[in-house]
């Protein structure tokens, strides 16, 4: 199962490449570019909780538009037809309400359950993790979508966990190719190198959008019965 979301997520990724570029270009580096600003001129070099809240602030409230953009655009794909920049930014744009909506309250829930326990919290981040696809793709939003999520991730677990494990080594590797660099290079350290560094983030990050919304798919076309442990994979949408 991990493995076909990977492939049908690159596949995704790949086909729409340059309306994901255009969205990421328009939506995404300006917000690199006045996070990083804030960050070399404006805010303490120390003060990494005041930053942290700022690049927040700025992706829950203006980045979202990318985020329900992609998946708007990998969901006409899956249904056999082409998205054009203009027809994302304004599905981006349409969804922007229950996008926050859904996001506060997903988010809300899963740091209440960390502050329980680690476990608690980690295991409500894997049942909400289709959220934001749920709110793009079927126009609910909050509880709805925190259920449909639910609903869909029943007995999935472990293979949302794999898929999270997967994609988290590679944003580990690609990120680590971008960010050494950096490190180790004092020449670059500069607050346009980093945005730019943030930037690649942001395409990566897309990618794993891309994966979310692929497992929606699947999981959307392989419920799980109650009472069912698991049933068979069935082909992804090409």
């Amino acid at each position: 199962m991990t493995a076909a979301i990977l492939k049908h997520a690159w596949n995704l990724y790949r086909s729409n490449f340059g309306v994901i570029v255009a969205v990421i270009l328009v939506i995404c580096l300006p917000l690199d570019l006045l996070s990083s600003y804030m960050d070399y001129f404006v805010f303490d070099p120390d003060d990494l909780r005041k930053s942290f809240k700022f690049s927040r602030f700025l992706e829950n409230f203006i980045g979202i538009i990318a985020t329900a953009a992609i998946i708007s655009v990998g969901h006409k794909a899956s249904l056999g037809e082409c998205s054009s920049f203009r027809s994302a930014m304004r599905m981006g744009v349409s969804a922007w309400g229950r996008m926050w909506w859904t996001r506060f309250l997903a988010g809300l829930a899963i740091i209440l359950g960390c502050l329980l326990l680690f476990a608690p919290g980690l295991y409500l981040m894997i049942r909400l993790a289709l959220v934001e696809s749920v709110a793009v793709c079927e126009h609910v939003s909050g509880p709805t979508a925190m259920r449909r999520s639910f609903e869909l991730t029943r007995g999935r677990v472990w293979n949302l966990f794999v898929l999270g494990v997967a994609f988290g080594t590679i944003m580990i590797i690609l990120m680590g190719c971008v960010v050494l660099p950096a490190i180790f290079i004092p020449a670059l350290d500069h607050w346009l190198v980093d945005a730019a560094t943030s930037l690649v983030a942001d395409f990566i990050a897309t990618y794993g959008t891309l994966c979310l919304f692929s497992a929606y798919v699947t999981l959307s076309a392989n419920p799980i019965m109650p009472g069912a442990d698991s049933v068979p994979t069935g082909e992804l949408y090409r």
